[in-house]
């Protein structure tokens, strides 16, 4: 399927479909192609307005412990060997982040285990940082956020044996980040929102939200803005 996987902007939640449609209101929780939300120790709300002109986004926000998470889950992909994800988000909440005050953003496993791993993390210099991490190849690499909302791409490609990252980025052939990747772990589940903070993290920023919109996965094309 070279075509939308599915397109959604969290604001809309599915119940327009694509994003840029209009909505009366927010709804009160994930509807699908979501399957579920989860929070542990942290909230999911779904609040207006969106970004880039949509209707409403999702704040995450986590209170408890390093187990806790609070993320909407994606089912739809099946086993898939490439996978391409986008997403909108805004980490302007976390000022001052620093260098251990980390947490999960976006997850994806299959059947062999984790796949990609997203994190926010502080620069040690006020800004944030987007981390990648492909737990096939053991590749890791971190690229800065700027302020307000970023749109964070990737192409997870294990028959190409690549994996390339944009960050705020509209040029397919130049990535911000590209490395081989080893390993054939496929992609079953997504879950984006804040997961598996660092006790830091948590003692900083407890409760402070962090806003993701516009989510949309594909096999293969560019998804770009």
């Amino acid at each position: 399927m070279n075509t939308k996987m599915k397109v959604l902007a969290l604001a809309l939640l599915g119940l327009a479909g694509y994003a840029g449609s209009a909505v009366a209101g927010c709804p009160s929780s994930p509807v699908p192609p979501w399957t579920s939300v989860g929070a542990l120790g942290g909230t999911a709300t779904i609040v207006a307005p969106g970004y880039a002109g949509t209707a409403c986004h999702l704040d995450s926000a986590l209170t408890g412990d390093a187990s806790s998470f609070a993320t909407v889950e994606d089912d739809t992909p099946t086993a898939e060997v490439r996978y391409r994800a986008q997403f909108i988000i805004n980490a302007d909440n976390l000022a001052n982040q620093g260098l251990v005050d980390a947490a999960y953003i976006f997850s994806s496993s299959g059947a062999a285990g984790p796949s990609v791993q997203l994190s926010v993390v502080g620069d040690g210099a006020g800004g944030r940082l987007v981390s990648f991490i492909v737990l096939n190849g053991a590749a890791v690499n971190s690229l800065p956020l700027a302020a307000g909302e970023n749109r964070v791409e990737f192409d997870y490609n294990t028959t190409g044996g690549t994996f390339s990252a944009w960050v705020n980025n509209n040029v397919e052939a130049s990535p911000n980040w590209s490395t081989p990747i080893t390993g054939t772990a496929t992609v079953d589940t997504a879950f984006l929102g804040l997961a598996g903070a660092t006790p830091s993290y948590l003692t900083s920023f407890a409760g402070t939200t962090v806003g993701f919109d516009q989510f949309d996965s594909r096999r293969s094309t560019f998804i770009g803005f």
